[in-house]
């Protein structure tokens, strides 16, 4: 078992500097530190047999030209597994990447992504994931940052970014890219330009391998191993260092948390972006700790197709944002609209009874297992069509979660464990399971430490954090580091929330969207918009504003398709809006329609701001009933919503609401909407 290295550190912003692991020795003879290589080994070996990875080959084809539709999946196996990732290493330094330098990925979810992330790791390098939606500038800043010299780039689109900047980056010595077509010269190869499979096809010495052995034993658990960029508000993205002993405390923390595991073969998707810490935490090390076979889902799993991917691979574990189950819930309802007569009203009950039964059970109050097993009996067909029949543990995390999205797959009996944790924190530390009601985010686990800094006369104030697996510190970001830990080792969450008498935890929101009023209230905008949401099912997303304003206004965006290939979205409304609608005797079947505007065909410049978009009185009195509804429980009057704006269009990725991890961007609404918000502020 590696050692760690002797040092005080208690934070470090080099790749070079190790730091103090902050456990106790309880802690640490509980589950003694270890590095990813030494844990990846140990898992391989314990699950040779079993399948690590399946893939479609029509995702996986590194050759020119176009590739084949085909519905097959390969398997790669745990032994397979250590196999490639081995390879990869010796690649790596045949490339002659050095120890302590970084590698950058920029590529889709796919087993390449896992093997050069081991591989870097291996070799006594830093991976590095890089979102695909990231500009040349900022990819610029990722691997100067780092020290990058080598990366792997997805196609020509991304590799033609790398291009762009490759001559300010005197030490990337290697640029990879997987997936054809292939425009490389002899000149190109001579610049240290390769496909992955001349990567594959390296020689192997005796002498490379004696090498890795080398830089093998001089990892430490206590260095860093992964770097997550994380982006704030203004300014290039903050490197946050993880260690070898923090990723891996953490998902055995998260494990050991779960309730009994049945026995049997275990299965989970790969389809959020890997340059997210949960996305690592859950499909890379997670899943080799619990021999789970991983199904990689397509590149346009965001867009709408990982409906396909879960009923291929019927999860055992599933994690994800809150807008992704909002996406899902999205299609069920739409397939509830169109289902008639006795089979609706039997779903209807059976739901009814099924949300009951948990909300009893959390209650506390005597339930009924004959209503259950009735309800089971609807409930278990409609799982089985959407792929989740053999579900263990559904999480989600990443954003705010309302009790009316935890209601509504209670009802199909699929409870929701709230996941609360940071890239600064090496990922979840606060987990709910079976907590007392649908509003908390549960209690610490491996030893976490919770506190409310500076709490105010309800106890609210910004949640802190402090444990094992705590980052090292922002790269080469000193007085970012110390302004996000204090000297004792805790890290300020940015989350304002409080600690109820029975240890459970609660977020009210994010300190930097908290809407500060013109008349000083501090309000979190997340509550208006669920609020607004549940009283109007036609609307996808509401941004509330009023930062420094008299009052509170809304955005609002109306439920239509999204574009499967560009992610764009588009003109043609969702069903549940046209049923919505017609509610109100209207019949329209577009956005346009509806809007009374002409829309591009795409909405690439597209200027929000130049359409005068009209409502019909019938809808505008419904939208303006819907949010009185909502403002009958506000908080607050200050928390009352004044008026509102519908938007030409639904937020996407493409269109710069989202971020690559579906979180809305509000300083990009902000600015993109500034015209139509402060139009608001003038009548």
């Amino acid at each position: 078992m590696a050692p760690l290295k002797p040092t005080e550190n208690k934070i470090s912003c080099s790749l070079n500097q190790a730091v103090k692991i902050l456990s106790s020795e309880e802690s640490l003879a509980e589950i003694k530190p270890k590095t990813i290589p030494e844990f990846f080994k140990e898992c391989c070996e314990k699950f040779q047999h079993l399948p690590a990875l399946k893939y479609k080959t029509s995702e996986h084809d590194n050759a020119a030209g176009p590739k084949e539709a085909t519905d097959s999946w390969c398997t790669v196996s745990y032994g397979d597994y250590q196999t490639n990732v081995e390879k990869t290493a010796l690649a790596l330094l045949s490339l002659g990447i050095g120890a302590r330098t970084s590698v950058g990925i920029l590529a889709p979810n796919c087993p390449e992504w896992f093997y050069v992330h081991l591989g870097a790791i291996c070799i006594n390098a830093v991976s590095v994931g890089i979102y695909a939606s990231n500009s040349a500038e900022t990819i610029f800043h990722i691997l100067e940052t780092s020290n990058a010299s080598a990366v792997l780039v997805d196609d020509t689109h991304q590799l033609n970014k790398i291009r762009e900047i490759r001559s300010r980056l005197p030490l990337l010595k290697a640029v990879i890219q997987l997936n054809g077509p292939f425009d490389f010269e002899e000149q190109d190869k001579a610049e240290g330009y390769f496909r992955w499979s001349e990567l594959m096809e390296m020689p192997v010495s005796s002498s490379l391998k004696e090498e890795l052995d080398t830089r093998e034993r001089e990892v430490a658990p206590n260095d860093c191993a992964l770097l997550i960029f994380t982006s704030g508000t203004v300014g290039m993205p903050k490197g946050v260092m993880i260690s070898h002993d923090g990723v891996l405390y953490c998902a055995q923390s998260v494990t050991q948390s779960l309730p009994s595991i049945r026995p049997g073969p275990k299965t989970a998707v790969s389809y959020l972006p890997l340059s997210h810490i949960a996305a690592q935490l859950f499909d890379i090390f997670m899943a080799m700790e619990n021999g789970v076979t991983v199904y990689f889902a397509d590149r346009n799993a965001l867009k709408g197709s990982i409906g396909r991917t879960l009923v291929a691979a019927r999860p055992s574990f599933f994690f994800g944002v809150p807008r992704i189950f909002e996406k899902i819930q999205e299609k069920l309802t739409q397939v509830d609209g169109e289902t008639k007569g006795f089979m609706k009203c039997c779903i209807s009950k059976a739901r009814e009874m099924m949300l009951q039964y948990h909300l009893d059970r959390m209650a506390g109050k005597p339930t009924s297992y004959v209503k259950y097993w009735l309800a089971s009996c609807i409930t278990n067909r409609i799982k089985y069509n959407m792929g989740f029949n053999l579900l263990e543990n559904c999480y989600i995390g990443g954003a705010p979660v309302s009790p009316e999205l935890k209601c509504f797959f209670l009802s199909l009996d699929l409870p929701l464990s709230d996941v609360f944790g940071m890239s600064e924190t090496s990922g979840g530390v606060i987990f709910n399971y079976s907590g007392p009601n649908l509003e908390t985010i549960g209690k610490p686990i491996g030893g976490q430490e919770v506190k409310i800094q500076d709490p105010n006369a309800k106890g609210e104030g910004e949640i802190m954090l402090r444990g094992r697996t705590n980052m090292m510190g922002y790269l080469r970001e000193p007085e970012k580091t110390e302004s996000a830990i204090t000297e004792d080792g805790w890290i300020l969450s940015g989350d304002v929330g409080y600690i109820d008498d029975q240890g459970y935890i609660y977020i009210n929101g994010r300190i930097k969207e908290l809407i500060i009023t013109a008349g000083g209230e501090n309000i979190p905008p997340n509550h208006i918009e669920a609020l607004i949401k549940n009283e109007l099912p036609c609307i996808s997303n509401a941004v509330a504003v009023g930062d420094y304003r008299k009052y509170i206004t809304v955005l609002l965006t109306f439920k239509t398709y999204i574009d499967p290939d560009t992610g764009y979205p588009l003109d043609e409304l969702l069903p549940e809006t046209i049923e919505w609608l017609q509610g109100l005797d209207l019949h329209y079947t577009h956005l346009s329609q509806m809007l009374h505007i002409s829309l591009p065909d795409t909405l690439q410049d597209f200027d929000v701001n130049s359409v005068n978009i009209q409502l019909d009185e019938k809808l505008q009195k419904a939208l303006e009933e819907g949010i009185e509804r909502s403002n009958l429980n506000a908080i607050s009057n200050a928390q009352k919503v004044q008026y509102f704006r519908v938007l030409p269009h639904d937020f996407s990725i493409p269109t710069g609401e989202f971020g690559p991890t579906l979180k809305i961007r509000r300083n990009i609404v902000h600015q993109k909407y500034a015209q139509i918000i402060d139009s608001m502020y003038k009548q």
